[in-house]
């Protein structure tokens, strides 16, 4: 059971100031009372009389006004709107957590096919619980990239449910493999129990990274084309994972999340359809934070467009790391808004990504390395993405990397 400690905005005290206050009206209107009744009383003089009349103007006029105010000084701020993220036979969410030292707040930027809140809490340096409100269950697939300025490596130690929420833990690193806090942008996607995306997409979570073979058939597993997932161990780190019945798709998109609680890189070397064998296969190679090969868990998912239709959104593969500026080119790009992506570079591994047509104000992102042993992190701002990417030593690198943007 998570303890999530005080409110954000607690509302007490209002009847206790509401009773004191009302007691100092009772207590005047008496005095006025036993003054005005028929019978023997003490003398008053003018200046008690003008005493009174103004304590009755007190208790009848300042006194509501100050319990209003008290009141609605006390009164919770409204919870800001999540916007929903609704597609058909899918539970879904995202937040980008831009507050890093803050131990538990709601993130401006998120949203929730359930109509929930999603909270973001920090349980200690660089460790991070995300509640996807209303959206538990198990299985399902969940991806993490750092949003900072900082060279960060974040990993995803774990998801499961908890009642009726989704908890999506995030572990954070610096180069050096120390815990650090860092913004991050999260995802958690989960197909209904034979429900189909209506777009053409795949997910699994590698479930022993130690096995040579490995067919992955639980709730963590998804495949739109009703062909088997799986996957095979070549050797330290490197790992081919097989969509079955996908060998005629052409183009599309792999995201790489690693499933580990130390810093770890994943990233997709390559991923290629084979009619001969019936499916589409993803080449994951996964290192430390020093660039050397190491077994681990991942997630991986590959979807076609964004994965469902009506969904805006677009991914890119950044294939020209040196160029200064350029259009990527082939059937690894698409955007919903039918205009081509622009990537620019402004020096060694700093790139800018604009998405014309799509407006960049709320949605999600994720960044996956591509064919290299470096790891890049994100930030937006607005009309673009920004890149940094970095090789195992921290030092700027020109890479390859794949993005993926949708609202």
């Amino acid at each position: 059971m998570r303890e999530f400690g005080v409110p954000l905005t607690p509302a007490r005290g209002v009847a206790d100031w509401r009773e004191r206050l009302d007691r100092v009206g009772g207590r005047a209107m008496t005095v006025v009372g036993d003054w005005l009744s028929p019978g023997e009383r003490v003398s008053r003089s003018e200046p008690r009389i003008s005493a009174l009349v103004a304590v009755v103007a007190v208790a009848g006029g300042v006194l509501p006004i100050l319990v209003m105010a008290v009141t609605w000084a006390a009164k919770p701020d409204p919870v800001a709107h999540v916007p929903a993220c609704r597609v058909a036979h899918e539970m879904t969410g995202y937040v980008l957590a831009d507050r890093p030292a803050e131990d538990r707040y709601q993130p401006d930027r998120q949203c929730n096919s359930a109509d929930a809140p999603n909270t973001v809490e920090r349980t200690g340096t660089g460790r991070y619980l995300v509640v996807f409100g209303k959206l538990g269950r198990d299985g399902g697939v969940a991806a993490v990239t750092p949003v900072t300025g900082d060279d960060r490596i974040c990993t995803l130690p774990d998801w499961r449910p908890e009642g009726a929420d989704e908890l999506v833990q995030v572990d954070c690193f610096d180069r050096s493999g120390a815990a650090a806090d860092s913004g991050f942008t999260a995802h958690f996607w989960d197909v209904s129990p034979g429900g189909e995306t209506g777009g053409t997409a795949a997910y699994l979570r590698l479930g022993d990274p130690g096995r040579t073979s490995q067919t992955v058939e639980d709730a963590y597993s998804h495949n739109s084309a009703g062909g088997a997932n799986s996957a095979g161990r070549e050797d330290v780190g490197s790992y081919v994972v097989y969509f079955g019945g996908l060998e005629a798709v052409e183009g599309g998109t792999v995201r790489v999340t690693p499933v580990a609680d130390a810093a770890t890189v994943c990233g997709v070397e390559r991923w290629f359809a084979y009619p001969e064998g019936r499916y589409l296969a993803a080449r994951v190679r996964c290192r430390d934070a020093g660039g050397q090969p190491v077994d681990a868990r991942f997630a991986v998912t590959f979807t076609l467009g964004v994965g469902a239709p009506g969904v805006a959104g677009a991914h890119v593969l950044a294939d020209r790391p040196a160029e200064a500026s350029y259009t990527p080119e082939g059937v690894a790009q698409f955007s919903s808004g039918g205009q081509a992506a622009a990537v620019t570079r402004s020096e060694p591994g700093e790139y800018r990504v604009e998405l014309p047509g799509l407006a960049l104000k709320s949605g999600n992102l994720q960044v996956t390395a591509y064919d290299t042993a470096a790891s890049c992190v994100a930030r937006t701002a607005t009309g673009d993405v920004r890149i940094t990417c970095r090789d195992p030593s921290g030092a700027a690198a020109d890479t390859k990397f794949l993005l993926t943007y949708w609202d």
